[in-house]
């Protein structure tokens, strides 16, 4: 059983699911302009098409109902290049060609990541 079977279970009758999820990868900007992308491949290429798939089945099989969606951008704004740097440390160790150029701008520097969030109902 996946996690969304179990999740229906725990939910009162007429419940309510929020589901809350990034849809593209973390852009680095500075100066107003994309300077590179925090790539989360795995998350990308495997983990979120298994889980949208997976919420796609609970709606099919009628454990859920879709109420209400919406898309937003999630901006974190950054005055220190080693604030940036220590908040998304264990993704920007594979990238030193990205962490070069977050260093050569300087700040401020914000990252903008879109989300979908949507309102189901068990």
């Amino acid at each position: 059983m996946h996690a969304l079977r179990h999740v229906h279970e725990l939910l009162v009758p007429g419940g309510t699911l929020v589901d809350l999820h990034p849809v593209t990868q973390e852009e680095v900007e500075a100066g107003g302009r994309v300077i590179g992308v925090i790539e989360e491949p795995e998350w990308f290429s495997v983990d979120l098409p298994n889980a949208e798939a997976l919420l796609e089945d609970t709606i099919r099989d009628g454990l859920f109902t879709p109420e209400a969606e919406g898309e937003f951008d999630l901006l974190q704004h950054f005055d220190r290049v080693e604030d940036l740097l220590e908040a998304k440390e264990d993704l920007l160790a594979e990238q030193p060609r990205l962490v070069r150029r977050i260093r050569a701008e300087g700040p401020p520097l914000v990252t903008r990541e879109r989300f979908v969030l949507k309102r189901l109902r068990a």
